[in-house]
């Protein structure tokens, strides 16, 4: 297919450097700052790398307005060397200019010591990542904590974990475990993953948690509430930091100054059972708080709705609201007093849906449930209504099917997205194993996901006039001019084209992709660009990508090698016709028949003689004496290199089949080592004359030859 140059020119993106993209929390992270960059009109260029590896391999370069580096700052200067701004996203300070965005780690660490140092523990761990910098605060925290209680703090692990996975930390302390016993009865993890398979390891060698050793966490991610038992962490938002990451950087675009060289979003403690306390907290404000007297008591309801599902304090008047829904549920329970028409629960199911699409954790949903039916007590005994109580109680119990439906489908739309993974990682089987699905469809494993767009480029072969280039190889869209890009060219800089951000976002003016490199150790094939609004799940999306690319470079890999060893099967088979065909010549010319005198023949015997050779030089004798009426048959072996009791047996059977013709048989050119291997194997050769050479041969025979 042609090729052709594109070029294209935009300020209106913001590019994304992570090192990490596959797993719930900076699944959130993503979200929060898709949603931002749409509302400040940017697009979002998510890529797959720290910054050194975004600036070598130039993906992107010249699209991007400014840079968030998440967790690493590792060449970063070469992406901001122009002046191009940056904002470090849970990353060690580097330079005044670019502010820094990070959860408040000290004041939440200490929050988890003291709560459990408040129930009775002392011989308090903490396990965190020894290359992360937001778990190197979060040690230094602890110690601090640990010291301000007097305790020693000789149990922080910090350098002897490299990985905050779950795998990696059931792993890891398990050995630690095996190896000292119960050596702690507290544990402080640097994260939920971590906490989550310390959890594990620890139940796997009979402790109890929290009996024996109590463990808490931090994020609170949605996995902390499901494990067994529910997991006491620090709540933080990463849909805020993401957020905020965005805003922070789109201030320095428009040229405003960072309120903070560190820009701290703050956390909540979240207790459940994990840590030993039979008392939980879902942040419910106290009832007398939840009017002002003389105000507007459904607009209060709503935003403290708001602000219990945000995890927040109430925001100001003017402030945006994560939970705007929250208006319907409190004009039902103004109209359910008021003897108004109440809302159906399909509509309360929506404004739910919209609560459980911000946060599914049960605790939260709860506490607005009870916030609900507390303003509903506290309202009744004004309600003008003469049958208001039954009417409440009515809408109650809307409310709460509706957010059990809405529980519902949230749980249903998590089964679907599992079952598209599933369908995914089988489509991705079949591509490693099929060359036909290889060369046909690349990414129509894309089918089974909720990615809206994919684009596959593979680096062109040699650099282009303006560097190295990127050649469309296929394109998954429903979008056809995006599906137009296949077979088009692009200097690394400025791909992917727009028409990928289109089709990614086609409602709206703000999308986004995410830019994954395609290499093994053996080779860099190219780039996967992936976008959508990811509408049930951002998570969904990106947490099976690292197997996903994984997967797709070993079919690189796989189909590559078999190509050549497909041709290197070629190769061998043309050198074994052309090895059969020289052999087939060889015998031929190993054994012609030459008619020397009339009625004589000669017949040259060259190389070793085996049962197939002889078979070959008896027919040859038999043939040509029957066609050329031979009296004589003259056999050279001068080119025989050895004679063994095969070979001379050979030679006697075409003398007696020979002599039965009526021809005679004469062995020409016998030196002295053949001479001496005859004789020292017992071989007599009956009817066979001898003659030294073929001149002595053909001195006899003219000699016998009437004049």
């Amino acid at each position: 297919m042609r090729t052709r140059h594109v070029e294209q020119r935009t300020s209106h993106v913001i590019g994304v450097a992570s090192l990490f993209c596959d797993n719930s929390f900076n699944a959130a992270v993503f979200a929060g700052m898709h949603r931002a960059a749409r509302a400040r009109g940017y697009q979002l260029l998510v890529y797959y790398g720290p910054p050194r590896t975004a600036a070598e391999r130039g993906a992107g370069l010249h699209l991007v307005a400014g840079w968030i580096a998440m967790y690493s700052t590792d060449g970063l200067e070469a992406l901001t060397s122009g002046g191009t701004p940056a904002v470090l996203f849970c990353a060690p300070a580097i330079d005044p200019r670019c502010p820094v965005v990070r959860a408040e780690n000290h004041d939440s660490i200490r929050r988890l010591v003291d709560h459990l140092v408040g129930l009775g523990h002392r011989r308090i761990a903490y396990i965190g990542k020894l290359t992360s910098g937001d778990f190197v605060e979060r040690a230094a925290a602890f110690d601090e904590a640990m010291s301000a209680h007097g305790l020693a703090a000789d149990l922080n692990l910090l350098s002897s974990f490299h990985e905050c996975t779950i795998v990696y930390a059931e792993r890891r302390l398990g050995e630690l475990l095996d190896r000292d016993g119960k050596f702690c009865d507290a544990l402080v993890a640097g994260n939920d993953e971590m906490a989550i398979g310390a959890i594990r390891a620890i139940q796997a060698r009979g402790y109890r948690v929290p009996e024996d050793i109590a463990v808490v966490g931090f994020d609170d991610i949605s996995l902390a509430q499901h494990c067994d038992p529910p997991l006491t962490t620090v709540r933080q938002s990463p849909e805020l930091l993401g957020r905020m990451a965005v805003d922070v950087l789109a201030d320095l675009l428009d040229g405003l100054p960072p309120p903070h060289p560190v820009i701290r979003v703050p956390a909540e403690l979240v207790v459940r059972r994990s840590c030993g306390s039979a008392a939980w907290d879902a942040g419910l404000l106290a009832p007398e708080e939840l009017d002002a007297p003389g105000g507007d008591w459904q607009r209060d309801l709503s935003r403290r709705l708001d602000a219990v599902l945000g995890g927040a304090a109430l925001s100001p008047d003017d402030g945006p609201l994560v939970w705007p829904e929250a208006e319907v549920i409190a004009r039902g329970l103004g109209a359910a007093l008021a003897g108004a028409e109440l809302p159906e629960v399909t509509e309360l199911e929506r404004a739910f849906d919209s609560a459980v699409e911000h946060s599914d954790r049960i605790e939260v949903l709860l506490a607005v449930v009870g916030h609900i039916e507390e303003s509903a007590a506290e309202r009744l005994a004004g309600a003008p209504a003469p049958d208001a109580e039954r009417r409440v109680e009515t809408f109650l119990h809307r409310a709460r099917l509706a957010q059990q439906r809405a529980l519902a489908a949230s749980e249903r739309r998590g089964a679907r997205s599992l079952e598209r993974l599933v369908r995914a990682n089988m489509a991705m089987a079949g591509l490693l194993a099929s060359k036909e699905t290889w060369t046909d469809d690349r990414l129509g494993w894309l089918r089974h996901t909720a990615v809206r767009v994919g684009c596959l480029a593979l680096w062109a072969d040699g650099q282009g006039p303006g560097g190295p280039e990127l050649i469309i190889d296929s394109v998954h869209t429903s979008d056809p001019d995006a599906a137009a890009l296949a077979g088009r060219r692009y200097r690394t800089g400025l791909f992917p084209p727009p028409e990928l951000f289109e089709a990614a976002s086609p409602e709206e003016a703000g999308g986004h992709i995410v830019v994954i490199p395609i290499a093994s150790a053996q080779r860099d094939w190219g780039t996967l660009a992936l976008g959508g609004l990811y509408t049930e799940s951002f998570a969904d999306n990106l947490q099976p990508m690292a197997m996903w690319i994984s997967l797709m470079a070993a079919a690189f890999e796989h189909h590559a090698m078999e190509a050549v060893l497909h041709a290197e099967r070629d190769m061998l088979a043309a050198a074994y016709d052309r090895e059969r065909a020289l052999s087939s010549t060889v015998r031929e010319l190993g054994c012609p028949v030459i008619p020397l005198l009339p009625g004589v023949l000669l017949i040259s015997l060259i190389g070793a003689i085996d049962g197939a050779r002889a078979r070959q030089i008896m027919e040859a004798v038999l043939s040509g004496v029957a066609r050329e009426g031979a009296r004589w048959v003259l056999l050279d072996v001068t080119g025989v290199p050895l004679v063994d009791a095969e070979t001379a047996a050979a030679l006697v059977q075409t003398a007696q089949a020979t002599r039965l013709l009526g021809a005679r048989v004469s062995l020409v050119g016998m030196g002295p080592r053949m001479a001496q291997s005859m004789v020292e194997l017992g071989i007599e050769l009956r009817g066979i004359s001898i003659f030294q050479s073929l001149a002595a041969a053909i001195s006899h025979l003219t000699r016998r030859r009437p004049g």
